[in-house]
């Protein structure tokens, strides 16, 4: 699963103006020079972001996290230290307030998340509660982001600043991100879901509770339905249908194992049979023909179902391994192929 990533296109201030001027009595450069803190930490982040993106080594990732942090922290100190443009102090406070909010989601939010992540494969419901953390994150950098846009709206309105519309670079590649992980989300919990319910359903098999097996069976053969339905009314990400399609293989495997694991019902009936024949045979101090022949037709017919069953558990496990390696694969290009590079 890859490492949680907080989205957030951070606004930037469009300026020919020299970036390292601070002439704060001039409003274009007082402007600037905020901007600036932002282009800075947007820099960072993309270099974040992108390492995550990549599959770069755990450390690597950690290391571009905290270098962020210490930015944003710069950032924060750097603006808080500006004096008030005349008399007025809100965009001022407003940006203050956006870095130090930035600074707690990544710090404390996203140790959160990182704890949740770690229990997340554990359920469906942990799963879906971990995603939403992210989402809630995600959106408290939103909004504070916006009140920070309407902020240098009315400064630029009130000191007779155009401001140049349009993307910047660094906040379209952001904005990529953020789209490539709300569509990975959105597959990946249709796919965990049956996912998750196999495990149950290997549990019940191992354990041969065979009501274990039937109960867990119909929930994945229910969930990987529902699954290919969802997936059925998703549209490829930028013409890539890769994941999509992959996913739906993953749902069909499901259905099929749902439908073979019927198998392991069977023997586990069979063995059951077999083991109160032979504890009723081994009892008796003198058989007849019939019971000696009652009892070879059972160790027949449970050496015929143990056959069945295994080598049915032998063709779904290679089913399943051809299944999950194409998943993994899949869903590791599509982030490869989507998520812009940044260094």
């Amino acid at each position: 699963m890859k490492p949680a990533l907080l989205f957030v296109s951070l606004l930037l201030a469009v300026s020919s103006a020299d970036l390292h001027a601070q002439d704060f009595d001039n409003s274009l450069s007082y402007m600037t020079h905020i901007s600036t803190q932002h282009l800075n930490i947007s820099k960072k982040f993309l270099a974040y972001a992108s390492a995550s993106a990549h599959g770069k080594k755990d450390k690597k990732v950690e290391v571009l996290r905290n270098k962020l942090l210490d930015e944003v922290q710069e950032a924060k100190m750097n603006i808080q230290s500006m004096p008030s443009f005349k008399t007025d102090k809100t965009y001022r406070d407003t940006a203050v307030t956006f870095m130090k909010l930035y600074y707690n989601v990544l710090n404390e939010d996203y140790s959160k998340i990182v704890n949740m992540e770690e229990v997340a494969e554990q359920s469906y419901d942990a799963m879906e509660a971990y995603m939403l953390a992210k989402e809630m994150a995600e959106l408290k950098l939103d909004e504070a982001n916006e009140r920070l846009r309407m902020a240098e709206k009315r400064f630029a309105a009130a000191n007779n600043i155009t401001l140049q519309e349009g993307s910047s670079a660094t906040s379209t590649m952001m904005e990529q991100f953020s789209q490539i992980t709300k569509y990975h989300n959105e597959v990946y919990l249709i796919f965990f879901k049956p996912y998750k319910q196999e495990v149950y359903l290997m549990e019940a098999v191992e354990k041969g509770n065979i009501t274990g097996i039937e109960q867990n069976k119909n929930a994945l053969l229910k969930y990987a339905q529902e699954g290919l339905a969802k997936l059925a009314g998703m549209k490829p990400f930028k013409n890539d249908a890769s994941l999509v399609n992959s996913c739906k293989k993953m749902m069909e495997f499901y259905i099929k194992e749902a439908d073979k694991v019927n198998i392991s019902s069977n023997f586990f009936l069979t063995k059951e049979r077999f083991d109160g024949i032979k504890k009723d045979f081994d009892k008796k101090s003198n058989t007849t023909k019939e019971d000696v022949n009652a009892y070879n037709k059972a160790v027949s017919d449970v050496n015929k179902s143990t056959d069945e069953y295994n080598k049915n558990n032998n063709l779904l496990n290679g089913w399943r391994k051809d299944a999950l390696n194409s998943w993994n694969e899949t869903s590791d290009q599509f982030y490869d192929t989507h998520s812009p590079h940044y260094k």
